[in-house]
């Protein structure tokens, strides 16, 4: 007998309107201007190769790299809407809530070479089951968490999308009297 199960728990790391926008624009460029400009080359390489071949050869390749082009904008696109309605459900159903850290530890750079952090966490609060979750974030961002560090977060209890955020900075230090 099949039990129902809850969605596993998922680190958001919120975009704004402007980067979903651009997100957008870059994967509608993709997808229709480079799969249009691989259109545009197949058609010319086929008709070329014909007129050179006696009627027959194409470039087998050339379909192939629009339909990967074209994937990837599709993709691109997909992926900033699917990330803004994660956002904005986050926004209109989340809850307030506490991330104690339990582990803090180095993680390998981004693909983008940005220091990481791997962040293990137990995430608690009304209307949701307390879970436990382990995020890889910016380093830049949370390297100054330590375990034992409260974090507040936002959970959307349907879905257990969640954000958390910054801890707060360390406090300056006092002044130096001058002598």
């Amino acid at each position: 007998m099949a039990t129902a199960r809850a969605e596993e728990p998922v680190l958001l790391d919120p975009q704004g309107p402007v980067i979903t926008a651009i997100a957008c624009a870059v994967g509608a460029a993709l997808f229709l201007g480079a799969g249009g400009a691989c259109g545009y080359v197949v058609a010319r390489t086929r008709s070329s190769a014909r007129a050179a071949s006696g009627g027959r050869g194409s470039a087998p390749g050339s379909p192939l790299l629009a339909a990967f082009v074209a994937s990837v904008g599709w993709s691109t696109v997909a992926s900033a809407r699917a990330e803004l309605r994660a956002t904005l459900q986050l926004a209109a159903l989340g809850v307030d809530a506490s991330a104690l850290l339990l582990a803090v530890s180095s993680a390998p750079p981004s693909n983008d070479h940005h220091f990481q952090v791997r962040l293990s966490m137990r995430v608690s609060g009304p209307g949701f089951t307390p879970f436990e979750c382990g995020a890889e974030v910016l380093r830049y961002q949370f390297g100054g968490a330590t375990p034992g560090t409260v974090l507040p977060a936002r959970v959307n209890p349907v879905t257990r999308v969640f954000t958390i955020e910054r801890p707060p900075a360390p406090p300056a230090p006092p002044p130096v009297p001058e002598i």
